[in-house]
């Protein structure tokens, strides 16, 4: 018996530490993609020197030797190998390296964005779930849509009366600046309709800042609620068995007694 829980003890700690490996593994993985994403997508769109460059695409290579065979490792460990070539062919993509696409292997490197989702797949389903069931989903997809259609309204009245106004990108500019409260002041309406919009979006922007604080506190409140009634009703439960057995005692005492 002493034999059969030392062994368990041991499996247990063997799992233990093969799990904190595969965090640790996966927390690096994270960051060498990302810090790897970071630097393509900086020699893509800004002029480096060529020892810079030489570095980076040094640095991509090191991370594509770390990606291929934890991918083949992954590989081999899976059940459905066919199946997991077919949800994971992305990480194929991502891991051709700089050296071989050179400066255009920066858009095979955001496939590499999937394999960190899919890392917090399950972290990401429970957020999802938590926005649909507090209808936060559908509050940020109606300030998108008034976005878009205030910043194509925007644009048609301010446009050619506005020389500020360039392009849908300036409206839509302005209005973020607008329903986020910053107001840089580096766009500004010159038309009526320009301003009437802008006080629409001032509005919807308080509106669903208050309809968000509102949501977020209601549901710790629920939270808090619910856990206090939980344990009153464990606490409760122990006071009923609890004197249950005071009874069962008062009874045996009452037969030792008679006896």
């Amino acid at each position: 018996m002493p034999h059969r829980v030392t062994h368990l003890l041991e499996n247990l700690k063997a799992k233990n530490i093969e799990r904190e490996l595969s965090r640790f593994s996966e927390s690096m993985i994270i960051i060498l993609i990302l810090s790897d994403i970071i630097l393509l997508t900086l020699i893509t769109f800004f002029s480096v020197s060529p020892q810079v460059y030489s570095l980076i695409v040094v640095f991509d290579l090191i991370v594509v030797l770390i990606l291929i065979p934890e991918f083949i490792y992954r590989l081999i460990k899976s059940d459905n190998k066919k199946e997991f070539l077919m949800y994971n062919f992305t990480d194929v993509i991502g891991m051709i390296p700089e050296i071989i696409m050179g400066r255009f292997g920066i858009y095979a490197r955001y496939f590499r964005l999937i394999r960190i989702a899919s890392l917090f797949k399950k972290d990401i389903k429970n957020s999802m779930e938590f926005l649909h069931r507090t209808r936060i989903d559908y509050g940020i997809l109606l300030i998108i849509l008034i976005l878009f259609a205030g910043a194509i309204i925007f644009f048609l009245t301010e446009h050619g009366a506005n020389p500020q106004m360039d392009g849908l990108d300036d409206a839509l500019w302005y209005l973020v600046v607008t329903i986020t409260t910053v107001g840089y002041g580096d766009i500004y309406p010159e038309t009526t309709g320009g301003r009437i919009v802008g006080m629409v979006i001032m509005f919807v922007g308080i509106g669903f800042i208050s309809f968000l604080t509102a949501t977020v506190t209601s549901i710790f409140i629920k939270d808090i609620d619910e856990e206090e009634m939980d344990k009153i009703d464990e606490t409760n439960a122990k006071i009923d068995q609890l004197q249950q057995e005071i009874q069962e005692l008062k009874e045996l005492i009452k037969s030792n007694k008679q006896n």
